[in-house]
């Protein structure tokens, strides 16, 4: 069966130009630089010293709880059941790349930047399972003592982006705001919890949306084999078809339209005639009704003027006797 080949062109997180990537790369390289001149130490500080200071039982319940739906596993889970939905596996592919090169990739280049790990070392206060452990950033131990960029943070970006993508064309406000809300909610819970700087947060934001507009791009998530059957020659139709089609339904509803008018006036002058027609014959009918009337009168007088010239010569003949 031919096979025939549909793109997307509308949604923009499938179609980011190159220039979004060049930014994106510089930005990265700015940070990058801003991370590795440690200019930004008294910042974290001042952060740390702040989160230090509303910790609580209840901020370390939920923020824990928030922070490992970004754990490398539950995203991994999450591309895989996009890979099992039908409509959505080109894309849980694609997370499921992101996710590995993302990871592959941080762990080789954080010892090149050697940002070290904040030194405060997070004290939950509310009990948790007994081998329950918050994930490490970095699962190789060459990587593991170094937090810059932010491997968590740089997974959630893409998956944002992926899922923000998948969301824009139903509506594109919830996409927009799931690609920034998410690694920005996943972010603040790891402030809280003494596991990265700002810095390395906003570089592994960069990185993750780096990563995931190459490989949206390199495997051409815009397009999509389809089969040439009348599904597919539906779900194929281009947007200059759709809108000429609209355009000729327009005209055919308007003739429509044109045409039950013209048929509403004849029917309404077909029954007026009708209409006309019947007062006639009413009239008729009540001109032969009074005609009948007059006649039965006339025949019932001329009758009565018999009757009585009758009894009028009776009487006579009778008198004329005696």
């Amino acid at each position: 069966m031919n096979t025939q080949i549909y793109k997307d062109t509308a949604n923009p997180f499938w179609n980011a130009k190159i220039s979004l990537v060049f930014f994106l790369i510089i930005s990265f390289v700015i940070v990058s630089t801003i991370a590795l001149s440690g200019i930004t130490n008294n910042l974290d500080n001042s952060i740390t010293a702040y989160f230090d200071t509303i910790q609580n039982e209840t901020l370390d319940l939920i923020l824990i709880i928030i922070t490992t739906t970004s754990d490398t596993i539950n995203l991994i889970i999450a591309g895989f059941v996009l890979t099992i939905i039908k409509r959505t596996r080109r894309f849980g592919m694609i997370l499921l790349i992101s996710l590995v090169a993302i990871t592959i990739l941080v762990t080789y280049i954080k010892p090149l930047f050697g940002v070290e790990h904040p030194q405060e070392t997070f004290v939950p206060l509310v009990s948790l399972p007994e081998k329950f452990t918050l994930e490490r950033d970095s699962f190789m131990p060459l990587a593991q003592g170094y937090s810059y960029p932010s491997n968590h943070i740089a997974s959630a970006a893409a998956f944002g982006f992926i899922i923000g993508g998948l969301s824009y064309r139903y509506s594109y406000k919830f996409g927009l705001a799931f690609m920034i809300s998410f690694p920005v909610l996943i972010g603040f819970t790891k402030l809280y919890l003494f596991q990265h700087n700002l810095m390395d947060l906003i570089g592994g934001y960069l990185f993750g949306l780096i990563v995931a507009v190459l490989i949206v791009k390199g495997l051409k998530a815009n397009t999509q084999t389809l089969k040439n059957s009348a599904e597919s020659q539906d779900a194929n139709v281009t947007k200059e078809e759709e809108e000429e089609v609209g355009q000729d339904e327009e005209e055919y509803v308007k003739e429509v339209k044109e045409e039950e008018e013209q048929v509403g006036q004849d029917t309404k002058v077909i029954r007026g005639l009708n209409e006309g027609q019947q007062d006639r014959k009413l009239v008729e009918g009540e001109r032969q009704k009074l005609k009948r009337e007059v006649k039965d009168k006339a025949t019932r007088a001329t009758i009565i003027s018999k009757n009585e010239k009758k009894e009028d010569i009776d009487k006579s003949y009778k008198q004329n006797q005696v």
